[in-house]
């Protein structure tokens, strides 16, 4: 469901609504949490709120939408569905970029998508949303020669995702870089990347 206002001059009161959202989602629970909270919460009306969203669901939608923004958009940053491989190391480096730079996002994000229940009501969007960064992925690992590019694909995702969870659930002394580190060495394949 797209939001009904998209006024530039609306970005601010979005942020700040979407923000407020996912801290009541958690809080609450997202099937108890209701849209007059939400709307006491950020100091405007029900009828005010939803004018910016049309749902409670609407609003877990962008929710979901903006962290596959934060973290994939690093992916195929020219847009041409060809990754060369600076561009996955490029990727891996702003995935890790991105949860450090919103790591109380990311802390709310990943309770919410814990919730039971709560998973469902998104996955298939969320699915079809990931599956073109996917299919970008599983091109490179084709062209890489992997046995099983999908396979490879979703072991990326996979490893970068647990090592996001671990650090958001316990950012201090949690070796970030050097994961970072450890992660962008499995990837290099071209001595000019080499230290």
């Amino acid at each position: 469901m797209a939001p009904i206002n998209k006024l530039p001059e609306d970005v601010e009161k979005r942020r700040e609504i979407l923000s407020t959202a996912l801290e009541i989602f958690v809080q609450d629970g997202y099937f108890t949490a209701k849209g007059a909270s939400i709307a006491k919460a950020t100091q405007m009306s029900e009828d005010k709120l939803f004018s910016y969203f049309e749902t409670k669901e609407d609003l877990l939608h962008t929710i979901v939408a903006e962290a596959v923004h934060i973290l994939f958009d690093g992916l195929d940053p020219n847009d041409d569905g060809h990754l060369q491989e600076v561009e996955l190391l490029f990727f891996i480096n702003d995935y890790f970029d991105s949860i450090e730079k919103n790591l109380k996002f990311f802390k709310l994000f990943y309770a919410l998508r814990l919730q039971p229940g709560v998973l469902p009501l998104y996955q298939q969007e969320l699915d079809e949303i990931v599956s073109m960064k996917f299919d970008v992925l599983n091109e490179y690992f084709s062209q890489s020669g992997a046995a099983d590019p999908e396979m490879e694909t979703e072991f990326l995702i996979s490893m970068l995702d647990g090592i996001a969870m671990n650090f958001v659930l316990e950012p201090e002394g949690y070796p970030i870089d050097a994961m970072q580190k450890k992660v962008l060495n499995m990837y290099i394949t071209k001595a000019e990347y080499e230290e």
